[in-house]
């Protein structure tokens, strides 16, 4: 059978997953592809701009941010197959309503990753990963505060020139198209990260940045590693997408002077680091492996660095 003729819902049935994991993946596509279509009609909705809150970052709250964090919250909670959830936006751990104490799972996620670019229409996405709870109690971080290798699923959908979403466990990572109707087919299978040359920072930051990636981005400048082209769209799942599909590194370094990374641990870095482990790459914080770091609070930020494995062992090695 062509790939293209094979939805998500299929695909995940010639995994060997249980039933109810099936289930949480499938509606957080159908989340994300309304999601998208809010995305694209959001400045004749008038959706397009802050609501005057303030998040548990110190951001200003964008519209769309709060209609994705809801939307997700309130249809994993119809499931009935989570048990806990956490969010970028929402300080402390989210216990579903209704609720289903008995269920195993517990997902995390950023609702709209890149919202600084909404109003200016650049691509942006939702983040997501899942794991299987740790204990009964709904009121211990600790069933959220898991290391980004205990997790069992993966994923990402950006909301681009088309909608496609990541859905990345030990057995595949592949990439799924939605049509015009919001089903989502199958377009890229069993991916592996490219072999291209890009490398992708905000350089703007160069004064913030260590004296070793200030030699790696001089390296990488100079030619000694081969020819790069440097992209950056400012939206981590966007530069993500690309570089898992075309090839090379994406870096947001830990300020040198503050001591302080900007990317979120749990909700942004964790899922996007397993992905690249599945698919033949690697992050680390700088010095860690990501995947291997224990978060100590909700909203933990650190540095982050992902690529295929070349790129990351010639930024480990300079």
């Amino acid at each position: 059978m062509d790939i293209k003729n094979i939805t998500l819902a299929q695909h995940l049935d010639n995994l060997k997953i249980d039933s109810d994991l099936k289930i949480i993946i499938n509606i957080i596509s159908k989340t994300c592809y309304e999601i998208s279509e809010v995305v694209r009609v959001s400045r004749i909705n008038s959706l397009v701009g802050k609501t005057g809150k303030i998040n548990v970052q110190g951001e200003q709250v964008e519209k769309l941010d709060q209609f994705s964090n809801d939307l997700l919250i309130k249809n994993l909670s119809d499931s009935g197959k989570v048990f806990l959830m956490g969010s970028e936006e929402i300080e402390s751990v989210i216990i579903p309503s209704p609720n289903n104490q008995e269920a195993e799972y517990v997902v995390v996620f950023d609702p709209l990753d890149g919202s600084s670019n909404i109003d200016v229409s650049v691509t942006i996405g939702t983040i997501f990963g899942i794991y299987k709870k740790i204990n009964n109690d709904q009121n211990d971080e600790s069933n959220l505060l898991q290391k980004g290798k205990d997790a069992i699923v993966a994923g990402y959908t950006v909301y681009g020139s088309s909608s496609d979403m990541c859905v990345s466990m030990s057995e595949d990572t592949s990439i799924f198209s939605f049509d015009a109707n919001g089903i989502p087919f199958l377009t890229i299978k069993n991916i592996s990260h490219g072999n291209e040359k890009i490398y992708s920072i905000n350089e703007s930051k160069w004064n913030n940045l260590s004296d070793k990636d200030k030699r790696w981005l001089k390296s990488l400048k100079s030619g000694e590693n081969g020819n790069y082209t440097s992209r950056y769209v400012g939206s981590l799942v966007a530069d993500f997408h690309r570089n898992l599909i075309k090839g090379g590194i994406f870096s947001y370094p830990t300020d040198s002077k503050t001591g302080l990374g900007k990317l979120r641990l749990i909700y942004e870095c964790n899922p996007l680091s397993l992905i690249a482990k599945n698919t033949n790459g690697f992050a680390s914080d700088g010095e860690k492996n990501i995947l291997n770091i224990k978060p100590d609070n909700l909203h933990q930020r650190v540095g982050f660095y992902v690529g295929n494995n070349a790129e990351m062992y010639i930024y480990e090695n300079t």
